[in-house]
Formats: structure tokens, C-alpha cells, sequence
């Protein structure tokens, strides 16, 4: 009798582990609710109403409001960790690079409203910490001094997660009004009189045509390519 009753007493969770199942569920009603309903939907008040918990309940869990977007935070880049798993043998930096750029506008673009939440935030979390040192780790096999190592990280880091938010809030419009600013090329610069624009004119089915993806990767490459001047600058 006395080995069942520990058998049984070790299969229960501890305080611990019980209370981080439900920040977990917390954080994945969160997702939904921010989705489903747009940034304003993601309060305290309405996260319990989508738990059908007291708001107190909540805040035995959270803090406050910010503890738990820095928790959906933690697990957007969970995401995108498990998105772009681990890289080949012999990967080069470069290709290290672009391969969590990718993995970071799958999630990211994925999630708009909890991107526009949460993309400048700095979680301090487990999450967070490898993302740091697989991006640095990157940076640091180019070659650059640890400063401008680091310079390149943040501009990396910044412009990655800018252009998300950015594809973000372009995504969080109202259908009406995103149509409108979508069709600004085709229905004002396309008619520009030519004798006074003549170059945005010429240019207008390219304006017209350009996708956020194409802007996002040409801002990658330029990163990258700035590395690489920066890089072959120190071995001259």
C-alpha cells in the first residue's frame, strides 16, 4: 500500500508544474483571443472571460498585463526557433542568417496582431536568450569585431522585426481601408500628370507590383552585404 501511495503521490504535478500548465493555456488563449479580436481584444478582462476565470485568476498567474505579452512573446520566438530547427553542417553565416530571417516572417506574419503587440519587446526568457546566441553566433563567425559584431546584430535583429510589424499593421486595417491604401498606386500615382513625374511614372507597374516579402528579403541581403564590406574593410 505504502509503494502505491508514492507512485501516485509522484504521477501528480507539483505547485510548480501545475501553475505553469495554466500560464501555458493562458498564453495560448491569448493567441486566439488577439486573432480573433485584434490588438484592443487582448485585456486582462476579456482573457478571463475567453478562460471563464475571474481576472483575478489571472493575476495569480501574471503580474499584469505586461508579464503576459512578454509571455506571448516567449512564445513567438518559441515558434520560431522550432520553425528553423538546426542548420546544416557546414552552414555558412550568410545562409545561418537568412534562414531565421525566413523562419521569422513565417511566425511573425503569421500572428499579425501579436506582432504588433509584442515585436519590440525584449522577454529576458529562455526563448530569447538562444535566439540572442544563435544570431550573435552568426554575426561572430563573419569575421567582425565584436562591436561592429554587435552594431550589425541589432540592425538585423531591428529591421527583421520592424518590417513584420509593419506587414502587421498593414494586415490588422480594416479590409476597406487596406484595399485603399493597396490601390493608392493604381488609382493616384498611375494618373500623375507625366510632364511632372515623369520617373514615377515610368516606374508605376513596379510600385504597383512590389510585395512586402521581396521588400523584407532585399533588406536581409542589404544587412548581410553591409557585414560583408564591413568584414573584408578589417582584413584590408
Amino acid at each position: 500500500m505504502a509503494k502505491k501511495t508514492a507512485t501516485t503521490a509522484a504521477a501528480q504535478p507539483s505547485r510548480r508544474e501545475r501553475r505553469e500548465l495554466r500560464q501555458e493555456a493562458a498564453v495560448s488563449s491569448a493567441f486566439l483571443l488577439a486573432e480573433r479580436e485584434g490588438m484592443a481584444g487582448l485585456s486582462m478582462r476579456r482573457l478571463g472571460q475567453e478562460l471563464d476565470v475571474d481576472v483575478t485568476a489571472l493575476y495569480r498567474l501574471f503580474r499584469d498585463k505586461d508579464e503576459l505579452l512578454l509571455a506571448v512573446a516567449e512564445r513567438t520566438i518559441r515558434m520560431i526557433l522550432d520553425e528553423i530547427g538546426e542548420g546544416p553542417e557546414g552552414e555558412s553565416w550568410q545562409d545561418a542568417l537568412r534562414r531565421i530571417a525566413e523562419g521569422t516572417w513565417l511566425i511573425q506574419t503569421r500572428y499579425p496582431a501579436i506582432t504588433a503587440l509584442t515585436f519590440a519587446r525584449t522577454t529576458g526568457g529562455p526563448a530569447e536568450q538562444k535566439m540572442v546566441e544563435l544570431i550573435l553566433s552568426a554575426f561572430a563567425r563573419s569575421g567582425l569585431p565584436a562591436a561592429l559584431a554587435v552594431l550589425h546584430y541589432r540592425t538585423y535583429v531591428d529591421t527583421t522585426l520592424g518590417l513584420c510589424a509593419h506587414s502587421a499593421a498593414l494586415g490588422s486595417l480594416d479590409p476597406e481601408v487596406r484595399e485603399k491604401d493597396e490601390t493608392t498606386w493604381t488609382r493616384v500615382y498611375a494618373r500623375l500628370p507625366e510632364a511632372a513625374h515623369p520617373v514615377t511614372r515610368t516606374y508605376i507597374d513596379e510600385l504597383s507590383s512590389v510585395t512586402p516579402k521581396a521588400i523584407y528579403d532585399n533588406a536581409v541581403e542589404a544587412v548581410l552585404a553591409a557585414v560583408e564590406r564591413a568584414a573584408a574593410s578589417q582584413d584590408g
